[in-house]
C-alpha cells in the first residue's frame, strides 16, 4: 500500500459538517489548476453518457461546508429521483512509471439494479493518461475505465476510445454481467460535461468529508490509496 500523500490527511481543526439529502448537495463551482496541467485536466475530461437511461446522473457527494450526500436507498426505479443534477467531477493527477494519469470519478446517490438490488452510494471513475500534462499539447497515450472496484485498461486510442472536440466519450451503463449493476465504459455517443474540480483545489472541509464519510460498499478513490488505484489502472 502506498504511503498517504500529505494532503490526504485529515484536518481535525475543521468542523465536520452533517449529512444531508442528496439534492440539497450544493454544487462545488469549477476549480482547476492555473497551469498546463489544470488546462490539460479540462482538455481531457471526459464526456458522461448515462446510456440506455438506466442509473442515476451524476450528483455532488460533498459541498464547501463539508456536508454529504445521504444517497438513496436502492428501491423503486433505477433512476428515481436521481436525474435532476448538473452533476459534479472530482479531477487528480500523479505520475507513474513514466507517465501522467489523470484520474476523473463520479459519484451518484445509489447503485440500483433493475430488480432491486444494488446499494446506496456510488463512485466510479475513468483514467486518461498522457505523457506529459505540463505542455499544451499533451497526447493521450491510455485510458481506463472502471468496474465494481476494477479497471479495464487500453492503449489502442484509435480503436477503442471516440472524442467529441478533444474529450474522450465516456458512458454509464448496466453491467448485465455483474447482477445489473452499473459500470463505466466507452462509447461513441456524446453525454455531458460536469463542473470539475481538482483535489488540490477543494476546500478544505470538502476535502475532510469525502475522506471521512463511510461510503459503504462504493470506494472513493482519489483519496486514501489514491496511488494504488492509479497504479491498478496502469495499461502498459
Amino acid at each position: 500500500m502506498a504511503a498517504a500523500l500529505p494532503d490526504e490527511q485529515l484536518n481535525v481543526h475543521f468542523r465536520r459538517g452533517q449529512e444531508i439529502p442528496h439534492d440539497q448537495v450544493r454544487v462545488i463551482p469549477e476549480s482547476l489548476p492555473n497551469d498546463n496541467i489544470g488546462r490539460n485536466m479540462k482538455r481531457f475530461q471526459p464526456y458522461f453518457n448515462n446510456e440506455g437511461g438506466g442509473g442515476c446522473w451524476p450528483y455532488p457527494a460533498v459541498d464547501s461546508d463539508g456536508n454529504w450526500s445521504g444517497g438513496l436507498k436502492p428501491s423503486g426505479k433505477e433512476s428515481g429521483d436521481c436525474r435532476n443534477s448538473v452533476g459534479q467531477v472530482y479531477v487528480r493527477g500523479a505520475w507513474y512509471k513514466g507517465r501522467y494519469g489523470i484520474m476523473y470519478t463520479w459519484f451518484a446517490p445509489k447503485d440500483e439494479t433493475g430488480v432491486g438490488g444494488g446499494h446506496r452510494y456510488e463512485w466510479e471513475g475513468a483514467v486518461i493518461w498522457v505523457n506529459n500534462p505540463n505542455v499544451p499539447d499533451a497526447k493521450m497515450v491510455g485510458g481506463a475505465v472502471s468496474a465494481h472496484h476494477g479497471w479495464k485498461t487500453t492503449t489502442n486510442i484509435a480503436g477503442d476510445v471516440s472524442f467529441y472536440q478533444g474529450h474522450p466519450l465516456c458512458k454509464y451503463y448496466v453491467d448485465t454481467a455483474v447482477f445489473g449493476t452499473h459500470r463505466i465504459g466507452w462509447t461513441d455517443k456524446v453525454g455531458g460535461l460536469q463542473p470539475a474540480v481538482a483535489w488540490e483545489q477543494l476546500p478544505a472541509p470538502a476535502r475532510n468529508a469525502l475522506l471521512s464519510t463511510d461510503w459503504g460498499h462504493a470506494t472513493f478513490m482519489l483519496g486514501y490509496g489514491f496511488l494504488d488505484h492509479l497504479a491498478n489502472a496502469y495499461p502498459f
